[in-house]
């Protein structure tokens, strides 16, 4: 009888919390692979992809969970100054610190930031994982959309001060600065999405040099990717994670994270109310 998988081995990614300053480090492995591939593209079966050869580590917005508190700082001081201006642009001193210990990067925030990695790491070798556009929206509607307007979510708002302080606006910039402003409008939202989706891409298909990079699908499987990247066969199938029902799954145990994080932090504070409550009901 096959032994069930439990939560912490099937997304262990959600279990590990670090507190680490990325502000005090720097490059400590070359970066060497940069995958131009948004939310929804693969990019979990593209990290496990990676790493099987040999990346270590590889940067996906999961670490941005494990470390929420410089990183959301630093991710979203990059998106302030890339989309809105504000402050000064990252330097390779800059990417070296935030990212110093990853060997590649896929998803977002590193997919919004492909040019300005590909400036500073000229040798790393680029990846486009391009998915069709209708199906790619119409898969984040499915998954990332229902889960960022889950009543769930907005209750943990009032009770995760993690959530509100650090992930929640660095969420929140991340989209507008790719997909455009929130809007009810479905036409208008799907037409904003599509387009960050579609420019995005074609930005680093302008920089980076054909040579230089892949037009990959995961559905290619090992040889054309192990090929540009120089790097043997594994004689295991290619990884392919995290579908649609496998996205929810892991929303599930990520909110039940939540919400014992949120427990923990307002504990104090129900413990005290209720003492004040005994104690009034004693003596008052």
């Amino acid at each position: 009888m096959a032994k069930t998988m439990t939560d912490r081995e099937l997304f262990p990614d959600y279990f590990v919390e670090e507190d680490v300053d990325r502000r005090k480090c720097t490059r400590v492995v070359p970066m060497k692979v940069l995958v131009i591939g948004m939310l929804r593209t693969g990019t979990l079966s593209m990290q496990a992809a990676l790493e099987e050869l040999g990346y270590k580590s590889t940067h996906h917005m999961h670490k941005v969970f494990q470390n929420p508190g410089s990183e959301c700082i630093m991710w979203r001081e990059a998106l302030e100054a890339k989309y809105q201006n504000k402050g000064r642009k990252f330097t390779k001193k800059d990417w070296d610190q935030l990212l110093g210990h990853c060997q590649a990067v896929v998803d977002v925030p590193a997919a919004a930031f492909i040019p300005e990695l590909y400036e500073a790491y000229p040798d790393a070798k680029v990846v486009i994982v391009q998915r069709d556009p209708d199906r790619w929206y119409e898969s984040c509607s499915r998954t990332v959309m229902k889960f960022s307007a889950s009543p769930q979510l907005k209750i943990l708002y009032f009770l995760d001060r993690w959530l509100v302080m650090r992930l929640a606006p660095f969420m929140g910039l991340l989209f507008t600065s790719l997909f455009g402003p929130k809007t009810k409008d479905p036409v208008k939202r799907r037409e904003n999405w599509i387009k960050g989706y579609t420019d995005a891409y074609d930005e680093v298909r302008r920089i980076v040099p054909p040579e230089k990079r892949l037009e990959f699908s995961l559905e290619q499987g090992w040889e054309p990717l192990c090929n540009f990247l120089g790097k043997d066969v594994p004689n295991k199938p290619f990884p392919h994670v995290n579908d649609s029902a496998s996205f929810d799954a892991g929303i599930k145990v990520l909110v039940n994270r939540m919400w014992i994080r949120a427990a923990k932090q307002n504990l104090p504070f129900v413990v005290g109310a209720l003492g004040i409550a005994a104690a009034w009901w004693i003596y008052g």
